[in-house]
């Protein structure tokens, strides 16, 4: 197999699919990136039985064939190589990468033993804009859990009905819920996805900008678009009843300029460190946000909002309550309230304050004595 492709353009392809390689393995054929030449292209795969990819690279194709190459150490080479034209053959045991004076030489690995990595045939399939799916995917798996305790609770909710699909993931103390239109009628089904698996090939995907295919075969979920494609092994288990946690009837609001909230919450966070609650005391036209305490270090800084109901003090922890905030792209934020010891629900909102409807997150307030 003899290829000629771009330096930047292979190190680019390569990293991709690399950086889905798994660290340690008792497998060591799954550390290997497979090659492939044929008369439909040349492609660059690699796996770790939980996470599949896949690219097309432009290139020439000088000899056709297949071969095994140590990822990470190709990864590490063809990036730090000078820009032009790279030279890659496989001959006989070895791998060989040419660019100008630069000569590397990798041992190939036994391709008989690598697992195949085929596409399957898909029970589901729809299409939808690349860009909006990975924000979507971006803003709810802020509230996906970081641990495995439960691992359900570490995924991102799929669920494709109608003309949209609903994104959710919770962690028990937040709950992310966003909405995106899907380009044709979607038959009803639901899929549970690991979210830091979804949130990264996602932004690979916008980036390409363009359509993706979501598909689902078994226990396999596949993004795909005209050039790369990735296979995730799907999560089991129940999935909370997430709709019932979102207050149905909310008659306190406030609305904000989130950026300036978030830069008070941020500043403010330097004396409510660990589980030290951050306190948002929402009044006429005001919103003070205080922290601290008067045996310890404190601060409060008051905003400009707009609102409905009764004045309110209500505590949140302050990771999770700037985690929040930084989900959201909007200009402006409203939290709006049953009481102070239920869970809060955010929405964005435009310049004018006109709510954007296709996200909201939930969050648990700290239930602490005023």
């Amino acid at each position: 197999m003899q290829l000629r492709a771009d330096q930047q353009e292979f190190a680019t392809a390569v990293g991709w699919v690399a950086k889905g390689l798994p660290r340690h393995t008792g497998t060591p054929i799954l550390l290997g990136l497979l090659l492939t030449a044929g008369p439909d292209g040349a492609t660059i795969s690699g796996t770790d039985q939980a996470v599949s990819a896949r690219i097309s690279l432009h290139c020439q194709i000088d000899a056709e064939g297949t071969c095994l190459v140590p990822g990470r150490i190709l990864a590490e080479i063809t990036k730090l190589l000078p820009p032009g034209p790279v030279t890659l053959t496989a001959d006989g045991h070895r791998f060989a990468i040419s660019c100008g004076d630069a000569v590397y030489s990798l041992p190939l690995l036994p391709l008989a033993d690598y697992p195949a990595t085929g596409s399957p045939a898909a029970e589901y399939e729809l299409a939808l804009e690349a860009g909006a799916f990975a924000a979507a995917v971006e803003q709810v798996a802020v509230s996906a859990a970081r641990d495995d305790v439960v691992p359900a609770l570490t995924g991102i909710n799929l669920n494709f009905s109608g003309d949209a699909v609903e994104l959710a993931s919770t962690d028990r103390y937040r709950l992310g819920i966003a909405r995106v239109e899907v380009t044709e009628q979607a038959n009803p089904y639901e899929v549970l996805v690991p979210a830091k698996v979804l949130a990264e090939l996602t932004r690979a995907f916008a980036g390409d900008g363009g359509r993706l295919l979501l598909s689902l075969t078994g226990e396999t979920f596949h993004l795909r678009n005209t050039t790369r494609s990735a296979w995730v092994r799907t999560l089991t288990g129940p999935y909370p009843s997430y709709r019932r946690i979102v207050p149905q009837h909310t008659p306190i609001s406030a609305t904000v300029d989130r950026l300036a909230l978030r830069d008070v919450v941020r500043r403010l966070s330097v004396v409510a460190d660990g589980m030290t609650p951050i306190w948002l005391e929402h009044g006429a036209g005001t919103l003070r946000v205080r922290a601290g305490s008067d045996d310890d270090a404190s601060g409060a800084e008051t905003l400009a909002s707009t609102g409905t109901g009764d004045a309110l003090t209500i505590a949140f922890t302050a990771h999770l309550l700037l985690d929040a905030i930084n989900s959201f792209d909007s200009a402006k934020l409203t939290t709006a309230y049953t009481g102070a010891r239920k869970p809060a629900v955010l929405t964005g909102a435009n310049g004018n304050g006109e709510p954007d409807c296709d996200y909201l997150h939930v969050l648990t307030p700290r239930l602490l004595p005023q």
